[in-house]
């Protein structure tokens, strides 16, 4: 090839996934569990690490599925349990390219009031979201700077942006002050360590989703009313909406992002 001439590159397969191993914190979750599932479609081989008993997932039963997809039950509050989580992903995996930081404790506690939460309640959701999503970054940094590459995708929130509009939240419903201020912490993160490991060929971005309620959050109108007008498409986010960017970060095609935030929110913050 001369100086100056661009290689020929099959842009058709630029967001493939075939041959990467990939990690999901928190893959049985609402949204993790979709984003499993479009990586599968891509081609990935993934780690499934959650909490939960390996018998409550069906996709694991899935035959498409065998030699695909794997589940690892781990306490994401544990060290030890982290780490021996990835050294068995690895050998299930061959290598560890790609890990989500989906996965968030929910214990906020019954109050969204930062006058009336507790300094337990308040730590129990910092270490819930900034504290295991840096945990799970710390302990997979060793397998991909062995490999000099690797992407991790964590997963911030509109509240780490903006705030809660208290006005339209039905009575028991909690958006507490720990789950924005950690997940904002998260988006700083992210940007820390994309400067500190690029040198080792590691690329670490965000997503952000905006109003993506849970069914059973779904079951009051009004509120889902509500969020569906904050947004400039007029209605919540589903899981699906999450794959693009998710499968973006992931592959190839992103090859040259990182310390970037990727926001899915219906243009609720660009109002």
């Amino acid at each position: 090839m001369l100086k100056g001439q661009v290689k020929k590159m099959n842009y058709s397969k630029i967001f493939s996934l075939e041959d990467k191993g990939v990690i999901v914190s928190g893959g049985a979750g609402y949204l993790g569990s979709k984003i499993v599932e479009g990586l599968l479609d891509f081609g990935a081989k993934v780690v499934i690490a959650d909490m939960v008993e390996e018998d409550s997932l069906e996709m694991l039963n899935d035959k498409e599925n065998f030699n695909k997809l794997f589940f690892i039950k781990c306490d994401l509050l544990n060290t030890k349990s982290v780490q021996q989580m990835y050294e068995k992903a690895e050998q299930l995996l061959g290598s560890i390219d790609v890990l989500f930081n989906c996965a968030a404790y929910t214990g906020y506690g019954g109050t969204g009031d930062a006058d009336q939460m507790s300094d337990e309640i308040w730590n129990q959701g910092i270490e819930g979201t900034l504290g295991m999503t840096f945990r799970c970054i710390r302990e997979v940094i060793p397998f991909m700077k062995k490999n000099l590459k690797g992407s991790i995708i964590n997963f911030g929130s509109l509240y780490a942006f903006i705030a809660p509009d208290f006005r339209i939240y039905p009575e028991g419903f909690n958006s507490p002050p720990n789950y924005g201020a950690g997940k904002a912490a998260i988006v700083q993160l992210t940007r820390h360590c994309a400067s500190q490991f690029s040198n080792f060929g590691i690329r670490v971005n965000s997503i952000t989703p905006g109003s993506f309620p849970h069914p059973e959050t779904q079951e009051h109108d009004l509120f889902m009313k509500n969020l569906s007008d904050r947004t400039m498409l007029g209605r919540i986010g589903y899981p699906e909406d999450l794959l693009g960017a998710a499968i973006l970060l992931a592959s190839d095609a992103s090859s040259y992002m990182t310390g970037a935030n990727v926001t899915v929110d219906g243009g609720t913050t660009a109002w």
